[in-house]
């Protein structure tokens, strides 16, 4: 009987995993979108206006909504927390931030489905640095899987033919490294998953991302259309689910299985795009999402000893 109970919190567990990058998909899936409905009012023209101005209304209503989200939706009473909590706290709130704008920065560079190879070297990053952390001994199968997981998605992009650009890989990596450090920070039994621990990290990049965006921009207001604040909100809800999922599976399983688990955020934007926007699949992406979905199994027969 515990057997089977274990087994169901497990597998309960594993789904807050994939939940969480399903969630995220949805988010970077519509802002590309987001971007070519943002050219009508933020020309290419190499003014301030139109180099970060898309960037920071995104973000301004991704964090507002998100924060709003949370804030409706927390009903757990308040806790005191201890000056080392709020400290560890604020430095996720930071480095989430960070991994957010500059992942949005990246795809505005770069093609999302090239964005992600450069993004998705953090569940490898993550897996060494609990390691060394933790004082743990790697094992090769292990890493053979991560690789191969890396291996899925570059055969998964493989029918993109833009170029990279040196920036939009620059701020990819950018964004990685944030992620492990927030995967890293979160682990730790002073963090309480749910919508309260959303809401916190959420309000200050809020106001910062608002206060610079109506001081830099001239025309605050009036550059925003309703075409782009519907892909803001669809992003920002995205956003809200993978940031309440993502916390939770840290919580439960770690930030290495949790990490591993979230290889699978490439081959969901896929699907949406075959759902949503009548996208083709080619036989290079059938191969990768296998390959993907191969290792990330594996990976996570492995993980379970990082938990």
């Amino acid at each position: 009987m515990s057997n089977k109970f274990s087994l169901s919190i497990l597998t309960a567990s594993i789904v807050t995993a994939i939940l969480a990058a399903f969630f995220f998909s949805l988010a970077a899936t519509v802002v590309p979108y987001f971007y070519t409905a943002s050219k009508l009012y933020f020309p290419d023209d190499g003014s301030l206006n139109s180099s970060i101005g898309p960037l920071f209304l995104l973000l301004a209503v991704r964090y507002v909504s998100t924060f709003t989200i949370s804030s409706l939706l927390n009903k757990s009473p308040k806790k005191t927390k201890s000056k080392a909590t709020h400290t560890r706290l604020i430095f996720i709130s930071i480095f989430q931030a960070l991994f957010i704008a500059s992942y949005m920065f990246s795809i505005k560079l770069i093609p999302l489905s090239l964005a992600v190879v450069v993004i998705y070297t953090f569940p490898i990053i993550t897996f060494f640095v609990n390691s060394l952390i933790k004082g743990r001994s790697i094992d090769f199968l292990s890493v053979a899987a991560l690789l191969v997981s890396l291996l899925g998605i570059w055969v998964l992009v493989q029918g993109d033919t833009s170029d990279w650009n040196l920036w939009g890989i620059f701020w990819g990596m950018v964004a990685s490294l944030a992620q492990v450090t927030v995967n890293i920070l979160s682990r730790h039994e002073s963090i309480e998953s749910g919508w309260g621990l959303v809401k916190y990290i959420t309000v200050l990049p809020s106001i910062v991302f608002v206060l610079v965006y109506f001081i830099v921009i001239a025309n605050p207001i009036a550059s925003v259309s309703s075409e782009m604040l519907i892909w803001s909100i669809l992003s920002a809800i995205g956003m809200s689910g993978g940031f309440y999922f993502f916390f939770r599976s840290i919580s439960i399983i770690g930030p290495v299985r949790t990490s591993n688990v979230m290889y699978l955020e490439p081959i969901f934007t896929i699907i949406l795009g075959v759902i949503l926007l009548q996208d083709k699949l080619g036989q290079s992406q059938w191969i990768g999402m296998l390959i993907i979905f191969i290792a990330t199994i594996s990976l996570e027969r492995w993980g379970k000893k990082y938990n």
